[in-house]
């Protein structure tokens, strides 16, 4: 683990408000490594809003306590979790773990999560990280080997980052756009404005959107119904955004929310085939979302290619 005095200089350097959101940051790192270097990797894809910090936007993404995966293996919940379990267990450069094995940690239907405090010499207190691994669904696109952005404390590091087995990014916004179809969280819409900016594969990701929607056994894709959620301003606290950005980035509720209407009305020009899953809540047309699958091309964008 770094120490404090490097942890102080790539705070100075990010610009970011505190040394404790680089500390995250790079505890962060610390565990995906490990992951890696243990093979919990081998069944999982990464994903959600640090995957879009560590492989997409680098310092300018926003700064997260969390880690997101899908298994995308066949191995059993139960498996899967004593493996989780049974790593956090043991220290790694420096890094200890803690936590309550009778409520840290839990399942569900649809996957697992553990909330371990992770201490260092610097901080005995340690800092609370949830990682939540998603059984729900398998990935629709083939996973992609995703190397990390390099950001300035990788120099202190005693590896050197590993690629990371992830979704692909279209399926990560896919992901994004089901999830903001369903809520309003300032960061759902920052990252959204934020991929905005960069070119997008609209017909894939709108495909991949409708897919995930039906998936879930909501209601299906409506780019009205998701423009509504985006301009509900008074559920946005935009305090919270800002203490996970740097001190450089101010952000403009309005513009975000300007930015991503514009930028997803594609998500209105749904084919034949999609809107037959859009009505599909019963989730009945299985042939139909198997057909739409098998037209997704295999040839998209690595994560961090233009």
């Amino acid at each position: 683990m770094l120490t404090t005095q490097q942890l102080r200089q790539s705070a100075a350097l990010s610009g970011v408000r505190d040394i404790g959101s680089i500390e995250i940051d790079v505890l962060l790192t610390h565990l995906l490594q490990f992951f890696h270097e243990r093979g919990l990797t081998d069944h999982l894809a990464f994903k959600g809003g640090t995957f879009l910090r560590k492989m997409i936007f680098g310092s300018r993404g926003r700064l997260s306590t969390d880690l997101d995966f899908t298994c995308r293996s066949d191995i059993n919940l139960d498996d899967l979790t004593l493996r989780l379990l049974e790593m956090l267990e043991h220290s790694f450069h420096g890094i200890h773990f803690r936590f309550d094995k009778n409520k840290d940690w839990y399942l569900t239907d649809e996957g697992c999560a553990v909330n371990p405090i992770c201490t260092h010499a610097g901080n005995t207190s340690g800092v609370k990280i949830k990682i939540q691994i998603s059984m729900r669904e398998l990935p629709i696109l083939p996973i992609c080997e995703t190397p990390q952005i390099e950001l300035n404390y990788f120099k202190f590091l005693a590896f050197a980052p590993a690629s990371i087995p992830s979704l692909a990014v279209e399926e990560v916004i896919a992901e994004k756009i089901r999830a903001a179809s369903q809520r309003s969280k300032v960061r759902d819409l920052y990252d959204l404005a934020e991929i905005s900016l960069r070119p997008l594969n609209q017909n894939l990701i709108r495909a991949l959107a409708v897919l995930k929607l039906w998936q879930k056994g909501k209601s299906g894709l409506d780019f009205e119904h998701f423009r509504r959620r985006i301009e509900v301003r008074e559920e946005y606290d935009v305090n919270d955004l800002q203490n996970l950005l740097r001190k450089d980035q101010k952000p403009d509720l309005n513009k975000m929310i300007e930015r991503v209407c514009l930028a997803y009305r594609f998500l209105g020009q749904l084919t034949e085939d999609e809107k037959k899953l859009t009505g599909d809540s019963a989730r009945r047309l299985h042939k139909e979302a198997i057909a739409l699958r098998t037209k997704l091309p295999s040839n998209h964008l690595h994560a961090n290619e233009e």
